[in-house]
């Protein structure tokens, strides 16, 4: 059985401390919504290995087993997905820097890393910082959702690798934003600004962070 772990999202901020100050990177984890939303392009569908290295992960089809669970808010249904085995890890290089990526992450367990590369520093986000229970649920939204990562202030990002210390992490539908031109920056930041507003006021699950 998965473990149970609540832990607050000021976590997350503490292990964001080595980033530069011109840096300004924000995460959101939105349950049950799919990827990908208004702006970005589905980059990998993972399924296959294309554009994946590393070891111990493996492109899997629903259903369940004990190497891993589909993403439950994943669109559509019953494809595959990737599943980082406990002790592996899988990294995808973007073509180009992007302004941001987002992801189906599935059944969030304590245990599952994300490690972000960028212009600006490298990032981790252990699986236990989030405001939800890390429990590892196979179909509550708490577990289950789409998370964004993007940055505001012209930070890039290059690659991002899924790694976990037991089975596993379960990923699908990378999707990307690509670099705007820099006449477009502030409009983007406005936009942001009333993403933010619109997710406070719907009240839907989520964590967002911003350092800068």
């Amino acid at each position: 059985m998965k473990k149970l772990s609540l832990i607050a999202a000021s976590l997350l901020a503490s292990s964001l401390l080595a980033a530069p100050a011109s840096a300004a990177v924000t995460f959101t984890f939105e349950g049950g919504l799919a990827t990908p939303s208004a702006g970005y392009t589905i980059v990998n569908t993972f399924n296959n290995t294309t554009g994946l290295t590393g070891s111990g992960f493996q492109i899997k089809t629903p259903p369940a087993d004990g190497n891993g669970a589909p993403p439950a808010n994943s669109v559509p249904a019953g494809t595959p997905y990737l599943s980082v085995l406990g002790g592996g890890s899988a990294t995808f290089t973007f073509a180009q820097p992007v302004a941001g990526f987002q992801f189906d992450w599935g059944s969030i367990d304590t245990y599952n890393t994300l490690t972000i590369t960028g212009s600006g520093a490298t990032i981790i986000i252990p699986g236990t910082n989030f405001t939800n229970p890390a429990n590892g649920n196979q179909v509550s939204p708490g577990t289950n959702g789409r998370f964004t990562v993007f940055g505001t202030a012209g930070e890039t990002f290059t690659s991002v690798t899924f790694s976990s210390s037991q089975n596993s992490f379960e990923v699908d539908n990378l999707a990307v934003r690509p670099v705007p031109e820099p006449a477009t920056w502030a409009m983007m930041l406005v936009g942001f600004g009333l993403v933010g507003y619109g997710l406070r006021s719907r009240r839907r699950q989520s964590v967002r962070v911003t350092y800068a």
